[in-house]
């Protein structure tokens, strides 16, 4: 699994790292940086990948910011490379996502990344209201989301995933049920739907507008309904899919299995330990440039490593097993991750269950208290 961080957008939104004021002229240097990071980590990262110790997932992920900003050509020295030395190693990526602004789709350019081996498009629709969309300072129109997603049809892509926000200060249910099935009606593959977190530089966060959950929880339930109808099945707590259509991507992410971020704020998991690329772009491009890149790093102990497999499989919809856990840590850990959950059974905020009639015994967070699954979770967590 790679995951390339290009974090560059032309407008602000609540959920991109960097602004406007990201200069177009600075791609080319962090692309450059981004490829030179690639081949200073290639060996180590291929040898791991070699080792068979992990269950592995063959996938490329371009996003962060708008990627899209990017024009063919500037991505395809990053593709041509990743891709020929992952096909040489026998790894050549199944699955290969960019993330796209709808503005810049066009049959021409989707064309362009079919070309350069992009197999799956995650387009940042927010919402088909153009109201809504003006209020979060996005640069595209309903309409031209839709133009989007029939561009990248036209051009021959088969595997499309939409992002929805719900949660947001003004959007009322019917609202969201109209840009549900405007969603529907373009028959993405892949929906994700989140709820907007408000950061204290976005327009709404300044003047500290929330809705009400009990609002939230609504749409959010009306959206499990809504996609369930329409032959649309919830994987994880924000991912709905037609069959067969799950992100692989991302179950990677959920399953631990160890990944190399590139790029400015990319994070990395090795298997073992975590660290993270520094956000900014000068100081990454000179580290790069220098052989010392800047980085954090987390050392995982014990208890992190417990508390990140709980959390990270309790987003699922099918939970863990508690063979699972024992594989992992024991019978004893068993018997006390059960002793705790128990009034969380009682309270029906988490359910044992069996997929089949003979299954392995699993946990997970019934689909009606999903809305919740941060507090749940956290009650499942060993203390610091």
């Amino acid at each position: 699994m790679i995951y390339v961080h290009i974090p560059f957008c032309r407008s602000f939104c609540s959920y991109c790292n960097f602004y406007s004021s990201t200069k177009l002229r600075e791609i080319t240097p962090v692309l450059d940086s981004i490829k030179q990071e690639w081949i200073r980590e290639r060996d180590t990262w291929l040898d791991l990948w070699r080792s068979g110790t992990f269950r592995l997932r063959h996938t490329l992920y371009i996003g962060g910011g708008t990627p899209s900003v990017c024009q063919a050509g500037e991505l395809a020295p990053i593709l041509d490379l990743l891709g020929n030395d992952l096909k040489n190693e026998g790894m050549k990526p199944s699955e290969v996502t960019l993330e796209a602004n709808p503005g810049d789709l066009s049959v021409a350019y989707c064309s362009a990344l079919l070309a350069l081996g992009v197999n799956r498009l995650s387009i940042g629709i927010q919402s088909f209201n153009d109201t809504h969309l003006q209020a979060m300072k996005r640069r595209h129109t309903a309409g031209e989301g839709i133009n989007a997603v029939k561009a990248a049809r036209t051009a021959g892509f088969r595997n499309i995933s939409l992002d929805l926000i719900f949660g947001f200060p003004g959007l009322i249910l019917s609202q969201w049920e109209e840009t549900l099935q405007q969603a529907v009606a373009l028959a993405p593959e892949h929906i994700s739907a989140y709820q907007l977190s408000l950061e204290s530089t976005s327009p709404w966060g300044k003047k500290g507008l929330l809705p009400p959950q009990e609002d939230c929880a609504a749409q959010y339930g009306f959206l499990q309904d809504f996609l369930a109808g329409r032959g649309y099945t919830q994987y994880e707590v924000s991912s709905f899919c037609l069959p067969g259509k799950e992100s692989l991507h991302n179950i990677g992410y959920w399953l631990r299995i160890p990944y190399l971020g590139l790029g400015p704020a990319a994070h990395s998991f090795n298997g073992r330990d975590r660290y993270a690329n520094v956000a900014h772009l000068g100081r990454y491009v000179q580290g790069i440039r220098t052989g010392t890149p800047a980085r954090t790093y987390d050392r995982l102990v014990a208890r992190n490593e417990h508390n990140e497999w709980i959390m990270l499989q309790l987003r699922t919809v099918e939970g863990f097993s508690l063979s699972g856990l024992q594989e992992r840590e024991g019978t004893e850990a068993v018997e006390r991750f059960l002793k705790q959950i128990a009034p969380l059974l009682e309270r029906g905020l988490l359910e044992l269950y069996s997929q089949h009639a003979q299954g392995k015994e699993r946990v997970r967070i019934p689909p009606g208290r999903l809305f919740v699954s941060d507090d749940i979770i956290r009650d499942c967590l060993l203390p610091a």
